[in-house]
Parts: structure tokens; sequence; C-alpha cells
């Protein structure tokens, strides 16, 4: 068994069907861990080749399909879909121990930056919890339109936010997990999973409180959480670059690791028709979605393979 979500994204500008419909590094192909290596092929061949009759159907400039960074499936990919352009980029991620005889990182008896961080935020009186109301959801997701605006990025849609936990959470595959000092919040995650990956899908904090660590207290109680539903993968998804504080905060903190994945996407039409949309009207046009890597537009190389620094 197999299966390829897709999503067609309609504009004027061009259609496009992507297995990515919303900001975060999951959503390809997917198989049954048992399926060989002969099974993988013509599972893939079969679902790439009806997304391609799909995407024709529904005139799209492009489809795209992302590959698995923790089943790699990249070479699998090119030689179903034959992709014009690939874009590669990286998520970090921490291995889920299965126990307190395998400890994760802020369970090892030692000084560090952070068992500091943790320690400090402990002492501030900070705490976690699920979020309780659509009150406590809305403070939070100020919080989230904040911090994103002062970091100089674009909040991520209320509704999608508000609609994963309205759909997942009864089903016990999200939970918005809020850092409290007493009755005032200091920050929250949105955390969604299926089966052993749990995904760090957006963390925001309160700058205010960004002198005693609240980020600690909420990742720190979700790895417990993750071991206990037998997770193996905490996700962090990706970061601004790897010379960001974000990267850091994930690398040396928690000692995650990183894996790498793209996004290849197989042009329907010829490259100048996307190329003449502009890079700017593309952000408009297409927000929150993929069409094709920046640098398509600036490079002067419209085909070939690009790498996110």
């Amino acid at each position: 068994m197999a299966g390829l979500p897709l999503y067609l994204f309609r504009v004027p500008t061009g259609n496009i069907l992507t297995s990515v419909p919303q900001p975060g590094p999951l959503g390809g192909v997917f198989a049954r861990p048992e399926l060989d290596a002969a099974g993988r092929e013509r599972a893939y061949a079969a679902l790439l080749g009806r997304a391609l009759e799909l995407a024709r159907e529904k005139d799209c400039v492009a489809l795209t399909v992302i590959t698995n960074p923790f089943s790699p499936d990249l070479e699998l990919t090119r030689r179903c879909l034959a992709p014009v352009l690939e874009l590669e980029n990286f998520t970090q991620f921490i291995r889920v121990t299965p126990g307190p005889e395998d400890p994760m990182p802020f369970e090892v008896q030692r000084r560090t930056n952070l068992s500091r961080n943790l320690k400090k935020a402990v002492e501030a009186g900070l705490t976690s919890a699920s979020c309780a109301s659509e009150a406590e959801f809305e403070i939070w997701y100020a919080i989230h339109a904040a911090r994103h605006r002062e970091i100089g990025a674009v909040p991520l849609s209320r509704e999608l936010l508000a609609n994963l936990l309205k759909c997942l959470r009864p089903a016990n595959k999200c939970e918005l997990l809020l850092v409290k000092r007493g009755e005032e919040l200091a920050a929250g995650t949105l955390f969604v999973w299926h089966r052993r990956v749990t995904d760090a899908f957006i963390m925001s904090m309160d700058s205010r409180f960004s002198a005693v660590a609240p980020n600690h207290i909420s990742t720190r109680d979700e790895l417990l959480a993750a071991r206990a539903r037998s997770g193996a993968v905490f996700n962090w998804q990706g970061s601004p670059s790897r010379e960001s504080g974000v990267y850091v905060f994930k690398k040396q903190l928690w000692m995650s690791e990183e894996r790498p994945y793209s996004f290849v996407t197989r042009l329907l039409v010829p490259p100048e028709r996307v190329r003449a949309i502009g890079l700017e009207e593309t952000k408009q046009r297409y927000a929150s979605h993929y069409l094709v890597p920046f640098g398509f537009f600036e490079d002067g190389n419209p085909e070939g393979r690009y790498v996110r620094a």
C-alpha cells in the first residue's frame, strides 16, 4: 500500500498541483515500510504518473512533490517524475529515545547551556499545560503574530492553526502546549504528530519572557509526551538559515541532527512562461505556496538544482 496527498491551488497566473498544501516539511509519497524495493518503484511510478496526468487535466503550470527526510526517496522520485527543478532544503530533528536507560539531552545530569536554561525557566515559575479554551488560543495567536512581525516573518494563518486544533486534536494527533507563569502566557507551541513522527509545527514566544527561556519548557515536556506515545522522531522543521539563532538553538542546545529533503518540480509549460510571472508577483499570487525556487527568477538558469543555504 502506498499513497500521495495532492492539493490543487488555482490562480490566474497558473495553477499548481503539489503534495505540500501548507508550510511544513512532509507530505510526499508514503508507503508501507515492508514494501520491497521493486514494490516501492512500482508504487512511485504509478502515483507520480497519475499525478502528472491530473496536473495536465487541471491546466497546471507545475507539479511539485516533496521528498522524505526520514525515508530517503529522492533518487526514486527523480526516476519516476523526471523533474526540471529541484530545491534542496533541510530539517532538524531529535531522536526520541525509548526510555530512561537511554536518556535524552535534558535528562543527562551535567551542566550545559540546556540544563542551565531549563533551570532558569523552572526557577522563573514557568510551567506547561494544554490550551484549555478558545480565549487562550486567541492570546497565543496574538503572541505568534507579534513575534513573527518582530523577526520579519509572515504570521501563519489563524484559520490554519485553529483548524489544525479543531480537526486533529479530537483524534489525538495535535496539541497546543502553552507555557505560563501564573495566569500570564509566556509562549506556546503547536505540535502535530502521526505514528512515530512529532512535528513542532509552530513555536511562538512573548519576547518579554525571552530571558527565562520558555520554549525550553514546552520542548522538554513534548519530548517526554512523544516518548510516552512511542514516538521516534521529534521534527523541528526548518530554520531561516544554518547561521540563525533558531538553528543554533536546535543543534547546540538540543543536539539535533540535520536531514536534507527536496522540493522536486516538473514544469508543464515552457520555463519562460513561469519566469514571466516574476518574483514579486509570485510572492503575492502564491503566498504560502511553493511554485519554483527563488533562484529560478534570479540567476538566469531556468532549469537545474538549487540548494538552500
